[in-house]
């Protein structure tokens, strides 16, 4: 039993090194494409752009992408293309493995697989919005109608006593300019999220090397410490159950292996990708199980959408679709490579 544990510690500190520079870089790219993905997100290259700013392996931009949403500067087709292209931290582990046999050629696929499946889906849902006619403005009907009401209860105001409405009505034009100008800052300010280690991604406001260097570390640490209890539990089962065995009962549980799995990758957690990433690599699920539960595990991104957007049904509708095509994609691919 001891065997197990010094194995299960040997290996992750294996990866150490590799994952603190992978993180490294990853800190320095998310520094300085996260501003101007705020503005490309909004352009005609909106899904494009999605897909490929989240094969990018990190969750902040699956939340910044979600806030945008929520306030109707992107497309549904965008929103999607980014949530189904982020992997979170499968593309750094997967990257820690690389000098083993096949695992280049996997992470390949991964990311090829993603990033079309981002691409068709999301073009067809922006095609399918503008064929039925349904514009996906910016401007929400209840503000519209809100502001109709405020305008309103202004008049019968006016009526009750003109001399104190245009006192009023200088404040409130005051109060009206100041707040659109407030408003108007902050659409077109970036937004600064916490990524899932907790830090901001900010340009300014902290040293480099509290940003290159402190975050990439704690950040590695978190994801070693998750991956140290997956080789812990991993080995106990495979001593206990039989590595034999546990490839046959695998093999043999059909339909529920991506399912399951896809089911795992809806957890708005970066520990999710950790498992499924860990779990392919050691052969105990399919490139398929894996692919389906990856495009449904957008990091934080979809906790965020639904703290930020309010029209809950909505939210799980795009949540319940991702879902039904995760299954779907990581049905077929289970069938048709099971041994890649």
């Amino acid at each position: 039993m001891w065997d197990v544990l010094l194995d299960a510690f040997l290996d992750t500190l294996k990866l150490s090194w590799i994952l603190l520079v992978f993180y490294i870089l990853i800190e320095l790219v998310e520094q300085k494409v996260a501003v101007k993905m705020n503005s490309k997100l909004k352009s005609s290259y909106a899904v494009a752009v999605g897909a490929g700013f989240g094969i990018v392996p990190q969750c902040g931009f699956s939340v910044l992408s979600s806030d945008l949403y929520s306030r109707r500067q992107i497309t549904i087709g965008a929103l999607l293309a980014v949530f189904i292209a982020t992997s979170d931290e499968a593309l750094p582990i997967l990257f820690s493995h690389i000098n083993e046999q096949g695992v280049w050629l996997k992470l390949l696929a991964l990311i090829i697989s993603k990033f079309v499946f981002a691409l068709i889906v999301g073009y067809a849902i922006d095609l399918a919005f503008r064929f039925a006619g349904r514009k996906q403005s910016p401007k929400r009907e209840t503000d519209i109608e809100a502001s109709h009401e405020h305008i309103h209860t202004l008049e019968e105001h006016n009526e009750e006593d003109e001399h104190l409405h245009e006192d009023r009505d200088h404040a409130h034009e005051d109060e009206t300019h100041e707040h659109n100008r407030k408003d108007n800052e902050e659409d077109d300010e970036v937004d600064i999220h916490k990524g899932c280690c907790g830090h901001h991604i900010d340009d300014g406001k902290e040293s480099n090397v509290k940003k290159y260097l402190v975050h990439p570390l704690l950040h590695t640490l978190k994801i070693l410490a998750y991956i140290l209890i997956i080789n812990i539990v991993m080995g106990v089962i495979v001593y206990y159950v039989g590595e034999e065995r546990l490839a046959t009962f695998m093999s043999k549980s059909g339909v529920l292996q991506p399912i399951i799995v896809t089911l795992v990758g809806l957890i708005p957690n970066c520990a999710s990708s950790v498992i499924i990433t860990e779990l392919f690599l050691d052969g105990t699920v399919s490139f398929g199980s894996c692919l389906g539960g990856l495009i449904v595990n957008a990091g934080l991104g979809i906790a965020f959408l639904f703290k930020s957007n309010k029209h809950i049904k909505e939210n799980f509708a795009i949540v319940g679709g991702l879902f039904v095509f995760a299954v779907v994609v990581a049905i077929a691919f289970h069938f048709i490579i099971p041994k890649f």
